[in-house]
């Protein structure tokens, strides 16, 4: 991915059309924006963050926010009037060609995005909020910049831990691992039809959890796979993203059970069970 070194952070609105829309498995659906000004767009890291935008509650018109105070006048508007708005994870930007990717996990109309995103069609347009200056020079600049995956240079042994939300961003970090990298992953996901292959230039021992269509046996939520299974010995940072409740309980199996300090974690909330997300 694209990527700008020590610039000040900053982020502006996009008013983006639907190019193409892939069903990557049942809950998964890869949606490709075009818009000019993607070819200015960077990123951070493979897990960015972006925001989309959707119409406001009241049906009005989708008016997009501009410049460095457009968090502050959202806030200010009243909440009928203002954009919906959620967070997501850039899976793939192609500035070359003005197009960017984002997987949407499809749970039918059970928010405004899933709801947005399973009638999505071809020609149709969405707000984002997307980063075009980021600071890649010092781990605080990353994360300011709005990624999570920063791992020490010294790192040579990860363990990576996902629910479908993050799955995007998973298979970002798959795919820039460096070849003399091991990570130990596990994935959770709804259905055993959702897992896929994430390739990855690096050593990556896999573990998925699907809630449906497994054997009976099978854990079912990636935590219960997490305690079920041998830590290997050497691991020497964690990244853990998804639904906030997974993320405490793994994060204190990671420190209590495996012995990881909390230093050597990163952790990101990306949905909590029952409330909606910006």
């Amino acid at each position: 991915m694209t990527t700008v070194l020590e610039r000040p952070i900053a982020f502006d609105s996009v008013l983006a059309t639907v190019a193409s829309i892939e069903d990557l498995s049942p809950h998964l659906r890869r949606v490709t924006f075009v818009a000019p000004r993607i070819t200015e767009a960077v990123t951070a890291g493979p897990d960015q963050r972006i925001k989309i935008l959707l119409a406001p509650p009241n049906g009005g018109e989708l008016k997009l926010p501009s410049g460095p105070e457009w968090y502050a006048q959202w806030c200010a508007t009243e909440a009928d009037e203002r954009f919906i708005m959620r967070t997501y994870t850039v899976r793939a930007l192609r500035p070359a060609v003005a197009e960017i990717d984002i997987e949407f996990v499809l749970h039918g109309v059970n928010g405004p995005a899933s709801a947005w995103v399973s009638e999505a069609e071809i020609g149709q347009s969405i707000g984002l909020i997307l980063p075009f200056a980021v600071d890649t020079s010092s781990t605080k600049g990353l994360l300011h910049s709005g990624v999570d995956y920063v791992p020490p240079a010294t790192s040579t042994h990860r363990l990576l831990i996902a629910d479908e939300t993050a799955l995007p961003a998973l298979a970002g970090i798959l795919e820039e691992l460096p070849s003399d990298v091991q990570a130990t992953v596990f994935v959770e996901v709804p259905d055993i039809r959702d897992i896929r292959a994430l390739p990855s230039p690096g050593r990556v021992d896999i573990t998925w959890s699907a809630h449906t269509g497994g054997p009976d046996d099978a854990p079912r939520t990636v935590v219960e796979a997490l305690k079920a299974a041998p830590i290997p010995f050497g691991v020497d940072y964690a990244w853990v993203a998804g639904e906030s409740g997974m993320i405490k309980a793994a994060r204190r199996h990671l420190v209590n059970a495996v012995g990881l300090p909390k230093s050597a974690i990163s952790f990101q909330g990306y949905w909590k069970r029952g409330e909606a997300q910006i």
